[in-house]
């Protein structure tokens, strides 16, 4: 099975936004309070000097910027934790706004007090005397009249990006649970054909095995290769065609074994079409359902033609026989046999509505399985998984 960097795989992404996300919120709220900070600086700065009044650019920048301070400190010291705690979205809004009200009132007296605090020092750091805040019985309620819409804005906000937060988050794992649905239903598919197979060419063996035991023998011996090259075929969906083509040669060198003469499997592939992706153990279902249905069914030789070629921005690939054909309508035998049923589950699984499989009687007798799915190089990034 392959493996990859785990530091690029899916669970290592899911595990990183949240932390990326963290990041990223402190940074823009830390940068948005300062900027702010910066601002109020310039405006209240400006404003002296329009009123013919000369005052040091640091006082205004001291002033200013230690409120920016003091309101991140509060915001993410207060606001951010009440407003995670307790949420005002459903029901309980009611009952939890008198706890909103005492975070307001602690985030603003946090605010006042650290603004103190901080200006203290740097006013006379600065070179601009004591620091006089004045009467703090004023203060508070003049600080908290301006906080109301602060706070209760603020937890619109977090509220808002938490929300953002987890439906990106449970869009996330849905994808995630959606892709490893889709991966469980092939790997169950893909089994599903080994035992198909090798029951059908069981019982061919058994149906000659005393009449012919010289045929027995050869087709044991190919039986044999058939199943070491689906044992080393790769654990993944998809492969080139190329290597489609390799695993279905042996399976056509099982049946050369069985049918003889009666049998003739021609191929033919455009080089453009050689390296695309196709899912794996796409041909053999429909060569088998050829064989069945064009050279089972008749006394003497049959042909069996598969090609495959790009039709504008898809492939297009036809597995054709020259037997009697289906009574009724062909579609119909899709959903009754095992391979072809499997084939059909795992296109879907794989391309969605984008990949096709008809079955239609040839204007000259035969039967037509004809296959259509995106054109694209093996290896290439496929579209997303669709059910």
């Amino acid at each position: 099975m392959e493996t990859s960097d785990p530091t690029s795989s899916p669970s290592s992404s899911a595990r990183t936004r949240p932390d990326l996300l963290k990041a990223y919120g402190i940074a823009l709220v830390v940068g948005i309070f300062l900027v702010d900070g910066l601002f109020r600086t310039a405006y209240f700065y400006l404003g002296e000097r329009s009123g013919g009044n000369f005052v040091p650019l640091r006082k205004p920048l001291i002033a200013e910027l230690t409120g920016s301070v003091a309101v991140i400190v509060g915001f993410f010291a207060v606001v951010l934790p009440m407003a995670r705690r307790w949420p005002l979205w459903g029901s309980l809004w009611r009952r939890r706004l008198p706890v909103h009200l005492a975070g307001l009132v602690t985030y603003s007296a946090l605010k006042t007090l650290l603004m103190w605090w901080l200006r203290i020092p740097l006013w006379s750091l600065a070179g601009l005397g004591q620091y006089d805040y004045g009467n703090l019985a004023y203060r508070f309620p003049m600080e908290g009249a301006k906080d109301v819409f602060f706070y209760v804005s603020m937890v619109g906000v977090v509220q808002f990006w938490d929300a953002w937060v987890a439906r990106g988050e449970r869009e996330l794992r849905e994808a995630k649970l959606e892709a490893a649905l889709h991966e469980a239903r092939l790997q169950a598919l893909h089994a599903q054909l080994q035992p198909h197979f090798l029951f059908n060419t069981l019982n061919t063996i058994s149906s000659v095995m005393y009449a012919e035991p010289a045929l027995a023998d050869r087709l044991i011996s190919r039986l044999s290769d058939l199943l070491r090259s689906s044992l080393a075929a790769p654990e993944r969906p998809e492969v080139s065609l190329e290597e489609e083509l390799e695993i279905l040669g042996r399976y056509v060198d099982l049946m050369a074994a069985r049918f003889g003469d009666r049998m003739t499997v021609s191929i033919s592939v455009s080089p453009d079409a050689r390296g695309s992706a196709v899912p794996v153990f796409l041909l053999q279902p429909l060569v088998e359902n050829a064989i069945q249905h064009g050279i089972a069914r008749r006394a003497g030789p049959g042909a069996i033609q598969v090609s495959a070629e790009p039709a504008g921005a898809r492939l297009r690939i036809v597995v054709a026989d020259d037997g009697p054909g289906l009574e009724g309508d062909p579609e119909g035998a899709v959903g009754r046999g095992l391979g072809l049923r499997n084939t059909v589950e795992r296109l879907r699984h794989l391309y969605g509505d984008e990949a096709s499989l008809t079955l239609r009687n040839g204007e000259s007798g035969g039967l037509r399985a004809v296959v259509e799915i995106p054109l694209r190089r093996a290896g290439a990034a496929p579209g997303a998984v669709r059910g």
